[in-house]
């Protein structure tokens, strides 16, 4: 993938398959139409933190990179007053992605900066996809033409996965860690932390790690113990 103008790298690579959620397919369809250049010239995707809207955004980037269409991934949060600078860049992308918008949302200069880049983007007819935490007609827009311009294109929400899916998930990420998470162990996990994905999977990483150094199986009260350590 071409690198974006800041140098802000992704991180791990993600994928569209490693989205869970029976209810997102058609999401994930989409997005990955939008990717591939044959689908919708904008969609704007929203869910609550941890919904997995930063996940799809780089997903979808990797997907367009794969087919050797370069790919911008713009973290607002992250870029501060540097989208305007970025933005000028946009025709030399096939997929422009601007992650979570909710950063400038309420600030005029922020506000006309990202108008600016979606018009830029119908004009030179790259694909733009879009995240915030709800959909545009929740969010607190000063700017009466972005308000319109963000309800352009496709408008899906980010549907939560069930309890069985997260287990699912958790079990499948420690077998192709080389452990294994019994059920139980993963309802306890479920039962006893924040029940968002980011959260379950970075307390996963961290099990990783600390059963190689004990040499422990994920069982309740080891992961209990571990739990314990990381609150102290």
């Amino acid at each position: 993938m071409q690198q974006i103008p800041l140098a802000l790298d992704l991180v791990t690579p993600t994928s569209f398959e490693g989205f869970i959620g029976n209810d997102n397919l058609l999401l994930k369809a989409l997005l990955s139409e939008q990717a591939a250049g044959h689908g919708e010239e904008q969609v704007f995707i929203y869910g609550p933190g941890g919904a997995g809207k930063s996940h799809l955004a780089q997903a979808a980037c990797y997907h367009a990179g794969s087919m050797g269409r370069p790919a911008a991934y713009w973290p607002l949060r992250q870029l501060g007053g540097q989208l305007a600078a970025a933005s000028e860049q946009i025709d030399a992308f096939g997929l422009a992605v601007v992650d979570d918008i909710d950063a400038v949302i309420g600030q005029s200069e922020g506000e006309f900066v990202l108008f600016d880049l979606i018009n830029r983007a119908r004009e030179a007819g790259v694909p733009l996809l879009l995240t915030a935490s709800r959909p545009p007609a929740e969010l607190p827009v000063r700017l009466p033409d972005l308000a319109s311009r963000l309800a352009w294109g496709a408008v899906m929400a980010i549907h939560p996965p069930t309890d069985a899916e997260k287990i699912e998930l958790l079990r499948s990420r420690a077998q192709g860690r080389g452990l294994e998470l019994p059920y139980a162990t993963a309802q306890w996990m479920l039962a006893h932390l924040p029940r968002d994905i980011g959260t379950l999977l970075e307390v996963m990483e961290r099990l990783d790690r600390e059963s190689m150094i004990a040499k422990r199986r994920l069982t309740i009260p080891f992961v209990k113990d571990v739990l314990d350590d990381l609150d102290d």
